[in-house]
């Protein structure tokens, strides 16, 4: 089985914590395990509250949103190449920087780490991209809430957890675009590339890095979107 799994920088990079080193222990001791039980896992890891400062930095200072895109997915690849390092205990080598590099890469290897590609990009899209591309059996995208609810849940307490929704809906509920360190669950981008590859896949908190095995191993968790 080929998957592909998006790690949020936020789950592992935050205000309070600017490297979670425990989380990251946790997460690349799953991923040691993950590699074991599928042919090929490719991870695209966030840039978190590091790259987030960086952005926030050169706005102020005036900087375009290009530029500060391009500064977020230099932190992604130096988060990517740390995980990467965590779980196989080796050197990283170069991370790819571009889907064309990243696809040429996974021909040759069972583990890859990616940080992101161009600008106007979240990772969530390039997480979409990169399973489109391979193509993957499986996409997983980890988020800090349990998966896809009816309502925003640090808004509304009264939320629902789907456990299963279409894709349809999802373009109506995600059509803002997003700029430069904005975090949101998904874009239009990353739904619309779901859609039109139909690709499998599940939404779910990762906040316990064990939801990814059980993802992988057909265990219910979070979210899976209808295609």
């Amino acid at each position: 089985m080929r998957v592909v799994l998006k790690i949020g920088g936020h789950l592992f990079s935050r205000e309070n914590d600017l490297i979670d080193f425990n989380y990251l222990a946790k997460i690349s001791k799953i991923l040691r395990i993950c590699i074991k039980e599928v042919s090929k896992l490719l991870v695209v890891v966030g840039g978190g509250y590091v790259a987030r400062k960086y952005i926030e930095l050169g706005r102020s200072l005036g900087l375009t949103e290009s530029i500060l895109d391009l500064l977020g997915i230099e932190v992604a690849r130096v988060n990517a190449a740390l995980i990467y390092s965590l779980t196989t205990n080796s050197p990283s080598p170069p991370i790819p920087r571009s889907l064309e590099e990243a696809i040429e890469k996974a021909l040759s290897t069972n583990f890859l780490t990616i940080g992101g590609y161009q600008p106007g990009q979240s990772t969530t899209t390039v997480a979409a991209l990169t399973a489109e591309a391979l193509p993957a059996d499986l996409l997983l995208l980890t988020t800090n809430v349990e998966g896809i609810y009816d309502s925003d849940p640090k808004v509304n307490p009264r939320a629902k957890l789907m456990r299963e929704v279409s894709v349809e809906r999802l373009e109506k509920m995600f059509l803002k675009e997003i700029m430069a360190g904005e975090y949101r669950l998904l874009d239009p981008l990353s739904v619309k590339i779901i859609k039109r590859s139909k690709i499998n896949t599940l939404v779910f908190s990762g906040v316990d890095p064990d939801n990814i095995l059980r993802a992988i191993r057909g265990e219910r968790v979070g979210t899976r979107i209808l295609v």
